[in-house]
């Protein structure tokens, strides 16, 4: 039904006037003309990033002679943000950009056809100033859609000093560098009750909170234990998320929780678990980190890259965001031209130093940088960078539906579920959405 849905609105989107013809590309803004551009986004913790990109796009358009052009940021909410924006869209409503993944909306092949692909010189300008790993993130179908918003991609392991301390454990030295010693310290981090009941997780598994979220934290793991959701072509979902190595990992998993017993679902998600003290290991981004020391300050912790299996991958999660432009807006011109300015080490720290998220250019991603030096995961993000990049399946217009099975599917194993069963089921409805193509 959810499938058919945005397939529908796609073709509303495709059919509308409104989007037909040449739409906001003609014509360049006369330089005199009162201009309010707005950006939408649906990140709550990363809204002051936002609204001062939205600053620093207004002083932009200043400097190239247009003062009367602005930048407004608004946050739409993140529950249903998907159908919020291809209502608008289809509607004529839409911003003039846009934070959602490229795969979503890209103009040429996207399940919702409004972003401007990046004409050759800025995509240009972008990938040859960006990090590593983020030089290719924003591309769909050979074309470059928008720089990815933050380098908050990877997932890192957040352990609790104290804990580590109180267990006989030097946080400096004696957190898990493999997923073998992973398992090792969080048995040894557990705290049970008389009646053996955990009360204090030794790691804190995400189980709810939306299933495309549950996927992004585990893939990780998946991929380090060598396995793969989808085949090299991204065509198979049957026999690759319920192969063996990816058999192993979700495997993993369930004995974490029925096995060595280090977690329990009722202490709550591990967001607001490990901030309360209540577990001792969990896997997060960057930004989470700003909001452990903002929220519970006594909480003592250190950040680690995500430890390794049979491989040391880069820890992508589940995708990127991207700052897109809707290709309808009346005034592309204007967001070109500061496109190509934005791309400057100052702004790149002004546009991620409020909410202390992670730089993206590889003249920031860099100790010598005072901004990235002072971020508690820079030597995490600087360790974790330099690693092989593992598989990459979101730039797919059926990823957030495969990505919601293979979530439910780590839920139900948390929650006690046949693991070759389970993975067998996960892999029968991913290929039913493949097949639809």
């Amino acid at each position: 039904m959810k499938k058919a849905m945005i397939v529908l609105l796609a073709v509303l989107l495709g059919l509308s006037p409104l989007f037909a013809g040449g739409g906001g590309q003609q014509g360049a803004t006369p330089k005199d003309t009162p201009v309010k551009l707005v950006f939408w986004h649906h990140q709550l913790q990363a809204v002051n990033n936002f609204n001062e990109f939205a600053k620093i796009a207004t002083e932009i358009f200043a400097k190239l002679g247009y003062p009367n052009v602005s930048m407004v940021s608004e946050q739409i909410e993140y529950q249903g943000y998907l159908a919020k924006y291809v209502s608008a869209f289809s509607s004529g409503t839409g911003p003039d950009m846009f934070m959602a993944m490229s795969q979503d909306f890209a103009l040429d092949g996207g399940a919702n056809p409004v972003a401007l692909p990046l004409p050759a010189d800025v995509a240009k300008t972008w990938q040859d100033a960006l990090g590593g790993i983020y030089k290719e993130d924003g591309e769909f179908n050979g074309k470059y859609y928008g720089f990815v918003v933050a380098g908050d991609t990877s997932m890192f392991m957040y352990i609790n000093t104290d804990h580590f301390r109180e267990a006989g454990l030097d946080p400096d030295k004696d957190y898990p560098k493999t997923l073998e010693e992973f398992r090792t310290v969080a048995k040894k981090l557990t705290k049970y009750d008389a009646n053996g009941n955990v009360i204090r997780a030794g790691f804190q598994p995400r189980f709810g909170g939306g299933s495309f979220n549950v996927a992004a934290k585990y893939m990780p793991i998946i991929h380090n234990f060598g396995g793969r959701v989808l085949s090299p072509d991204l065509t198979k979902a049957e026999g690759f998320v319920n192969g063996p190595e990816t058999t192993r990992a979700f495997q993993f998993l369930h004995d974490l929780v029925f096995v060595d017993k280090v977690t329990n679902v009722e202490l709550g998600l591990p967001d607001v678990a490990f901030q309360q003290g209540l577990c001792s290991i969990t896997f997060r981004e960057p930004f989470y980190a700003n909001q452990v020391a903002t929220n519970n300050p006594n909480i003592k912790f250190k950040i680690y890259p995500y430890p390794a299996g049979t491989k040391d991958l880069v820890t992508l999660g589940g995708g990127s965001w991207h700052m897109m432009i809707n290709s309808k807006s009346k005034h592309v011109d204007l967001i070109l031209k500061m496109y190509k300015e934005l791309v400057n080490p100052e702004y790149d720290v002004r546009m991620h130093e409020p909410d202390k998220t992670p730089p993206v250019l590889k003249t920031t991603i860099s100790m010598s940088n005072p901004y990235f030096r002072s971020l508690p995961y820079a030597e995490a993000l600087l360790g974790s960078v330099s690693r092989e990049v593992g598989p990459i399946y979101y730039i797919i217009p059926e990823w957030n539906a495969l990505a919601e099975i293979i979530g439910d599917g780590v839920t139900k194993i948390i929650e006690g579920g046949d693991v070759k069963a389970t993975l067998d089921d996960t892999a029968k409805k991913m290929q039913a959405i493949l097949d639809e193509r």
